[in-house]
């Protein structure tokens, strides 16, 4: 691997994709189309289609989710409801030596901290490195995939666009965190497909609010306004079925989930309802 803004030996053969974009139109296998046309070398890879319309933080989180666990490569991102406005289309070369290919809407930059940090950003106003198509709607399509299926031929880095600082980037949503007279304050980061509670803090921000937690500790939640009974634990088989528990998830996430059941549901949960947790 060369400095941040040359070329990768071959190119970034793997192309990754990560999108809204759903599956009752081609849309999402468009863009696989694109690259493969492009350049049949690559490799196309499609992590998933199915994030919520325009909710750039689920988009946020499934990119971190996946890319550690993933060779190197470009990955293209496209949750972007300023499509066709004068939010800035990006690339970031990570210090890993990753390209992520998106918009300039904080979509990018937990994953590139996740991957070692940024290492260099352009934008990408080269039009040489565009697809023939140039719709104000469809940069998915037109720009994003294009410029990836020209990193995966071997195109430099460096060449795709103008050099920005990263402290000029949009960035990424914080969420409230804290920890208060032995409790700790959270909130739901994201609701995944089994009606599980994501909740914005880790392993450290448990501990460091209640102490060390074992499994089989007993805990207060309290979910908006309902508090309920549950139990630390390493695994939805530790507490009978249809109980509440709160654990670290796969992602190192803390989480609270209901063993055979939703807990989205048992507490009408959504994204950023406030979580309160504390020794019971």
């Amino acid at each position: 691997m060369s400095d941040a803004l040359g070329p990768i030996s071959g190119g970034l053969r793997l192309v990754t994709f990560l999108t809204d974009f759903g599956l009752r139109d081609p849309s999402a296998g468009v863009l696989s189309g694109v690259v493969l046309a492009m350049t049949p070398s690559a490799r196309t890879l499609d992590l998933t289609h199915a994030i919520p319309p325009y909710d750039v933080e689920a988009g946020a989180e499934a990119l971190v989710e996946a890319l550690v666990h993933l060779p190197v490569g470009a990955h293209v991102a496209v949750v972007d409801p300023g499509v066709g406005t004068q939010r800035r289309p990006i690339a970031i070369r990570c210090a890993r030596g990753d390209v992520l290919i998106g918009p300039d809407n904080g979509l990018l930059l937990p994953a590139a901290k996740a991957l070692g940090g940024v290492a260099a950003v352009v934008v990408l106003d080269d039009e040489r490195w565009w697809g023939p198509n140039r719709s104000h709607t469809f940069h998915g399509r037109d720009l994003f995939a294009p410029v990836a299926a020209h990193l995966a031929a071997g195109v430099p880095f460096g060449e795709l666009g103008s050099p920005i600082d990263a402290a000029r980037l949009v960035p990424a949503t914080s969420l409230p965190l804290e920890a208060k007279n032995g409790e700790l304050h959270t909130v739901v980061r994201i609701v995944d497909g089994f009606g599980t509670l994501v909740l914005a803090g880790d392993r450290s921000d448990i501990d460091g609010a209640l102490g060390v937690v074992s499994p089989g500790d007993p805990l207060s939640v309290t979910v908006g306004d309902e508090t309920t009974a549950t139990v630390w634990a390493n695994r939805f088989g530790d507490v009978p079925e249809h109980q509440p528990l709160c654990y670290i998830d796969s992602a190192g996430r803390l989480a609270l989930a209901v063993n055979r059941g939703s807990a989205a549901d048992r507490f009408k949960a959504t994204r950023r309802t406030p979580v309160v947790i504390a020794r019971a």
